[in-house]
């Protein structure tokens, strides 16, 4: 698999389109090969990077812009003031990004993911569907980390996509109330007829 089609499926799929059809469009062979090329991808992009370290020269990048606008700002300079406040809410937002990640969506997520294991919940071949929640979970905690207002928005359509694979899993009360109705009907069915009881409660039932 190319780097290129690699990229192509990160794209996509960052573009909120679902596995299957980006398996379709960049004719892979499954959505397993198509989970596979975007983590190559999201590898590629992150080779040789420290967060951290990015985080700190972004940081200090905006302090010298900040400083550059800032005389302009005082001198009641519109545009420069207007640049100065996003400038300063680029760096709060990146100040405060490990505090967001840390009690981000995708922690939840794998919490919510272990006790499905420790239940017995989850199969081998459900593994495909458990990553994509997974890539779906870390795309909504980067977008709300470092996005701004439009891109937080955007990265928001994707809980619905979350919410079908957490459904999937059975991980939501609706999907658990559905186990508990189907579980309870086999087990009325399973019961044995006690034809004299079922007589007498028909007798009285329609009368």
């Amino acid at each position: 698999m190319s780097e290129q089609t690699d990229a192509k499926a990160l794209n996509l799929f960052l573009a909120a389109v679902p596995v299957n059809r980006i398996r379709d469009q960049l004719e892979m062979r499954s959505t397993s090969s198509v989970q596979a090329a975007i983590q190559r991808a999201l590898k590629a992009a992150q080779a040789g990077k420290n967060p951290d370290s990015a985080r700190r020269i972004e940081i200090e990048r905006l302090d010298s812009l900040y400083r550059q606008l800032y005389p302009a700002a005082l001198q009641g300079d519109m545009k420069a003031v207007d640049e100065c406040l996003k400038i300063s809410e680029q760096r709060l937002r990146l100040i405060d990004a490990p505090t967001k990640a840390q009690d981000g969506l995708l922690q939840s997520y794998e919490h919510t993911v272990s006790e499905l294991k420790e239940q017995g919940a989850l199969e081998k071949q459900d593994e495909a569907l458990v990553q994509s929640g997974r890539m779906i979970a870390a795309q909504i905690d980067y977008a709300v980390t470092h996005g701004t207002g439009q891109e937080v928005t955007k990265a928001l359509y994707l809980v619905p996509h979350l919410m079908n694979v957490l459904n999937t899993l059975g991980a939501t009360p609706q999907a658990r109330q559905q186990v508990q109705d189907v579980a309870g009907r086999q087990r009325k069915q399973a019961e044995p007829v006690d034809e004299l009881a079922e007589f007498r409660r028909r007798k009285f039932a329609s009368g």
